[in-house]
C-alpha cells in the first residue's frame, strides 16, 4: 500500500519526495488544511499556524509547507502518521506521493437516473458524476466532444440560454500524478438535454408596404425566435403559395397578377403566429402635376340646423398638411348656397391638364340617389334645390380634364326622414351630365361614411373620426387610392369591439398611379398658379385712420381671424389718445345676414365674409356714451380678390 516504510520519519524522506510534498501542499495553500487539522487535534491554536507563515522561528527563505513539515519531525511524525492526516484531509493528491494508486472507478454516471433531461430556456443544467481512485480523479466536461472551459468539477452548473446548447453531455475523468502523466482516463456515459419548446416570437417582420417593378424579383423575409425550428406558410391574400414554406418568399419574375397582401403562418409544437401583411404592388413611373390645388370648406354654424364643432379644425388641420405636400390651398368657412356655388365654379376654372384638384367639405349633407352637401343658409324642410349635389361640381370639373380630381365629403349620407321632410320625396331632381373629352376621368370619389349612414364627431376630439385617420396617410407616398384603402382599414381597427354605424367608402376610375405626393413639372410657374396667388394674395395691412369731426387719429390693422380661412377676418382699432373711448364698428347700409362679430378685447372685432357688405363699414366712437365721430372705409379694398368671387 505504501511506496515506503510507513515508519519512516519525515526527516529522512528522500529529497525529491520531500520538494514534490513540499510544492504540492503550497498548491491552492493546501499545507494551510493540513495546519489547521494538526492545530486542532493538537491544541495548538492560531498563533502556532501563523508562525508558520510568518517564519517567526525558522528561516525567512522556508515556504510555510516546509515550516510545517518541520513542525510535524519534530513531533516525531512518520510517513504512516503523515499519510493518516492528508487523508483526513482529504489531500489526496499529496497523499499519493507516499501510496501505490488505487484503480480509476466510475461510481455514478451523470446518466444514472435517466437519459434525456428536457429544461426549458433561461433554466440551470444540472448534471453530476462521480469517480475514485488514487491519484484523485479530475474532471473535464464535455457537450457534443466540444470541451466546456472552466467547467472542470464533479458538478457541472450551466445557464440554459440558447438552442445550441441541445444534445449531449459527458464527462472526461482522468488520473494525473504530480509530474503531470496521466495514469488512467474514462468517460462517462451520455445524458442527453432535450430544451422545451417556446412559443414563437416574430424578431423581424415583412415590410408592410412595397413597389415592384415588372419582371423584377420580390423577396420577403420574417425572422423568428422559436424552439424546434418552426415551419413557415406564406399566403398572398389569404390563398396558399405552393413551395413557399421558408423565412423567405421568392418570386423571382413579378408582375401584375402577383400584387396582393402578403403575410407567413408559422408554427410549431406548442404555438402558431401570422406575420404582418405587406401590401405589394406594381412599381411604375412616377407621375407629375403642373399644379396641385385644393378647395376647402367648412360650414359650421347653421342657420337652421344643429351647429357642428369639427369642421373648422378639420379644414384647418387637412390645409396644414396639403401645404406639406406642394397643394396650393384655398380655405373657406360657413358658405352660403350660391357662396359655395361660386367657390365651385372659380375651382373648375383653376383646373385644367396636368393638375390634380382636391375638393374637401366638412358639415351637414344628405344621400338622395346622390350625395348633397348643405349650405348654412338651407332652411329647416330643405328640398334638393336648396343643397349642392356632387354631379353639379363634377360637371363644372370634369370637362376641364384635370390629371387627377379627388372629391371628400365628410358628411352623414343618410336619408331625410319622410315624416319630417315629406315634399323633398316629391321633388324631381335636377339632373347634371358631365363628360371628360379625353374620356379619362382619373377621379376618386370618397366619403366619410357609407350610403344611407350617418357621419359623427367626437366630443372627446378637436378633429372628426374621418380627418383623425385621413390626416395619418394623406402625405404617405403611396398611390393615392392605398390612401383611401388604408383609412378605411384605420377605422375598422379603431371601432374593433364598438358598435358601429359609420363605414367610410370610395369610388375610382383611375388610369395611373397617381400620388398626392407627385412632384411637380420644374420651370415656368403655370397661368393659372399665378392667377390663384393674386386671388388669395393677403398681407397684415395697418392703415391711419381719423375719425370726423373730432378729429382722433388712430391706426386700423388688417389680419386673417384665423391662418388658414381666407374668409374670415380680424380687425383690430389701435387708439393711443384715450382709453376711455367707446368703439364700434357697424354696416353703413343693413345686410340679411349679420357678418360682423366684436371680441372680448375692446376695439377687436371680426367679419365674416365681408364680400356680403353691400357699403363701406363704419368704425364709430363714443365718448361719455356721446358719438364724436366714425371713419368709414372699403373692406374689400383690403381682403384678398378671391372673396369678391363669392358674391
Amino acid at each position: 500500500m505504501y511506496k515506503y516504510n510507513h515508519k519512516l520519519i519525515i526527516q529522512n524522506i528522500p529529497f525529491l519526495i520531500w520538494k514534490q510534498l513540499v510544492n504540492e501542499l503550497e498548491k491552492n495553500s493546501n499545507w494551510l488544511k493540513l495546519a489547521e487539522h494538526v492545530a486542532k487535534i493538537g491544541s495548538l491554536g492560531n498563533t502556532w499556524i501563523s508562525s508558520l507563515e510568518n517564519n517567526i522561528y525558522n528561516d525567512e527563505n522556508k515556504k510555510p509547507a516546509e515550516n510545517l513539515l518541520d513542525e510535524l519531525n519534530m513531533r516525531l511524525c512518520n510517513v504512516g502518521v503523515l499519510c493518516n492526516l492528508l487523508e483526513e484531509c482529504n489531500l489526496l493528491m499529496a497523499l499519493s506521493i507516499f501510496r501505490h494508486p488505487e484503480p480509476l472507478i466510475i461510481i455514478k454516471q451523470p446518466n444514472e437516473n435517466t437519459t434525456n433531461i428536457k429544461i426549458a430556456l433561461g433554466n440551470k443544467l444540472k448534471i453530476n458524476c462521480k469517480a475514485k481512485g488514487l491519484p484523485p480523479p479530475s474532471y473535464t466536461w464535455y457537450h457534443e466532444n466540444v470541451k466546456l472551459n472552466n467547467e472542470n468539477n464533479d458538478e457541472l452548473i450551466i445557464d440554459i440560454n440558447n438552442i445550441n446548447q441541445e444534445g449531449k453531455y459527458n464527462c472526461l475523468i482522468k488520473q494525473i500524478d504530480c509530474n503531470n502523466n496521466v495514469i488512467d482516463k474514462k468517460i462517462t456515459e451520455s445524458i442527453n438535454l432535450i430544451i422545451k419548446a417556446t412559443p414563437i416570437i416574430i424578431e423581424i417582420q415583412p415590410l408592410t408596404y412595397l413597389e415592384i417593378k415588372k419582371n423584377h424579383k420580390l423577396e420577403l423575409t420574417c425572422q423568428v425566435k422559436s424552439h424546434p425550428e418552426p415551419s413557415y406558410q406564406w399566403y398572398r391574400d389569404n390563398t396558399k403559395l405552393d413551395n413557399q414554406i421558408n423565412n423567405k418568399l421568392l418570386i423571382k419574375n413579378f408582375n401584375e397578377n402577383d400584387e396582393g397582401k402578403y403575410y407567413c403562418h408559422i408554427k410549431n409544437n406548442i404555438s402558431e403566429i401570422f406575420t404582418n401583411k405587406c401590401n405589394i404592388v406594381m412599381k411604375y413611373s412616377r407621375e407629375k402635376a403642373t399644379a396641385k390645388i385644393a378647395l376647402l370648406i367648412a360650414n359650421e354654424d347653421y342657420d337652421n340646423h344643429d351647429k357642428l364643432n369639427n369642421p373648422k379644425n378639420d379644414v384647418a388641420k387637412l390645409s396644414q398638411l396639403l401645404i406639406d405636400i406642394g397643394f396650393n390651398v384655398i380655405c373657406l368657412c360657413n358658405l352660403t348656397n350660391q357662396q359655395i356655388k361660386n367657390s365651385m365654379l372659380l375651382f373648375s376654372k383653376l383646373l385644367n391638364e396636368g393638375v390634380y384638384g382636391l375638393f374637401y367639405f366638412s358639415g351637414h349633407g344628405f344621400k338622395m340617389q346622390e350625395s348633397y352637401i348643405l349650405p348654412i343658409d338651407a332652411p329647416k324642410s330643405y328640398l334638393r334645390c336648396h343643397a349642392i349635389c356632387e354631379s353639379e361640381l363634377l360637371s363644372m370639373i370634369i370637362p376641364n380634364d384635370p390629371s387627377l380630381l379627388i372629391i371628400i365629403l365628410d358628411t352623414c349620407q343618410t336619408v331625410p326622414p319622410k315624416e319630417l321632410n315629406p315634399h323633398i320625396h316629391n321633388e324631381i331632381p335636377k339632373i347634371n351630365e358631365y363628360r371628360s373629352k379625353k374620356n379619362l376621368r382619373n377621379l376618386i370619389q370618397a366619403y366619410s361614411t357609407s350610403s344611407y349612414r350617418p357621419s359623427y364627431e367626437r366630443s372627446s376630439s378637436n378633429t372628426g373620426l374621418y380627418v383623425t385617420h385621413l390626416c395619418k396617410y394623406i402625405t404617405k407616398d403611396i398611390p393615392v387610392q392605398k390612401v383611401f384603402e388604408k383609412v378605411g382599414e384605420s377605422i375598422d381597427i379603431w371601432f374593433k369591439g364598438k358598435e358601429r354605424n359609420q363605414i367610410p367608402m370610395f369610388s375610382l376610375t383611375v388610369t395611373k398611379p397617381y400620388r398626392l405626393t407627385d412632384a411637380l413639372y420644374p420651370g415656368t410657374i403655370p397661368k393659372n398658379i399665378l392667377l390663384l396667388n393674386k386671388l388669395t394674395k393677403f398681407q397684415t395691412k395697418i392703415i391711419d385712420i381719423t375719425f370726423q369731426p373730432c378729429g382722433i387719429n388712430g391706426k386700423l390693422k388688417i389680419t386673417q381671424y384665423t391662418k388658414s380661412f381666407l374668409n374670415s377676418i380680424k380687425l383690430n382699432i389701435i387708439n393711443d389718445v384715450d382709453d376711455n373711448l367707446m368703439i364700434n364698428l357697424y354696416n353703413t347700409i343693413p345686410i340679411e345676414r349679420n357678418n360682423l362679430f366684436c371680441s372680448n378685447k375692446i376695439g377687436e372685432f371680426r367679419i365674416h365674409n365681408p364680400q356680403t357688405c353691400k357699403a363701406p363699414l363704419a368704425i364709430s366712437i363714443k365718448k361719455n356714451n356721446n358719438a364724436i365721430g366714425e371713419f368709414k372705409f372699403n373692406i374689400m379694398e383690403h381682403v384678398p380678390s378671391i372673396l369678391g368671387f363669392l358674391s
